[in-house]
């Protein structure tokens, strides 16, 4: 997998993460292996490379390729990389090269996804797509946020446009609370909050859960504020990243959530998407060069 190349200098849990990610890929007896560093890293400081040998009944140097496959010269070196404090490393950790940006950039991004793909709660993800897709004529779809969660609600909204579901995204807070006031039963509020803590969303969402509206919330954090006025929370629980800032791997996450949804509404709703599809193209043909 492309992947594989692209992880290197990994410490602390940046490694563990990447042991998740490399495991599917592993033969079986490798697979032993990297299962046991990840659920055990913990105290893999004081096992030895022969004991653990004998624990898994596999040979050392299948262990030793699995830790090569981590980018790590063995496991001396492995358990060495593990042990390093993440603070610290976040500290001390120094990236000159382009190419290193690039790669810690994607790499964070993945492991963000494949962890959210393994915590989101696959009941509440099944009721905000089939609440979308039943979703009648004469009732709405709103979607609000602030900054950088207001630009993933265009996003979807767009997406929506594509295959002739009309929504509407308020970034304003005047407007996220007016068109909170005026909605009601049937109508669906999407209301995206990295923190979950945005004063303007969270408010939005509780007048329009009081108007007896559904409301649903995208945000990183369990039992945040916007959760709690929320029928349906979709919860990433995304890692901080030091280099790409507070929300930049959950706003990928976000995104693949919403395609997700977005594909299912797609395929639901297949004989009209096509249509409007194909609509909604050629409307835009003539701005093209």
């Amino acid at each position: 997998m492309w992947f594989i190349y692209m992880a290197k200098n990994l410490k602390g849990n940046d490694i563990i993460s990447f042991a998740k990610i490399l495991i599917p890929t592993l033969g079986k007896k490798e697979r032993l292996v990297a299962n046991f560093i990840v659920n055990n890293y913990e105290n893999l400081n004081v096992i030895g490379i022969i004991g653990l040998s004998k624990q898994l009944k596999v040979s050392t140097a299948c262990i030793t390729k699995v830790a090569k496959k981590l980018k790590c010269s063995g496991f001396y070196d492995l358990k060495k990389a593990i042990s390093v404090n993440e603070e610290e490393h976040q500290k001390t950790e120094l990236i000159t090269r382009y190419e290193d940006v690039l790669e810690q950039t994607f790499l964070s991004s993945i492991i963000a996804l494949q962890e959210s793909l393994t915590l989101i709660d696959m009941k509440q993800f099944k009721q905000v797509v089939s609440l979308l897709v039943n979703i009648k004529d004469n009732n709405k779809i709103v979607m609000a946020g602030c900054g950088g969660s207001g630009a993933i609600c265009e996003d979807f909204c767009h997406k929506l446009l594509k295959i002739g579901i009309f929504s509407s995204v308020y970034r304003d807070s005047h407007l996220q609370q007016m068109s909170a006031s005026l909605l009601g039963k049937g109508d669906i509020v999407i209301g995206v909050s990295h923190s979950g803590k945005t004063a303007d969303i969270v408010n939005m969402l509780e007048i329009a859960k009081n108007n007896g509206a559904t409301t649903i919330c995208m945000t990183n954090y369990v039992n945040s504020p916007i959760t709690f006025v929320s029928h349906h929370p979709l919860i990433c629980s995304v890692k901080n990243h030091p280099i790409t800032g507070e929300n930049a791997t959950t706003r990928i996450v976000l995104l693949n959530i919403l395609d997700a949804i977005f594909t299912i509404l797609a395929m639901q709703k297949k004989s009209s998407s096509q249509y409007n599809l194909l609509k909604t193209q050629n409307s835009v043909k003539n701005k093209r060069l």
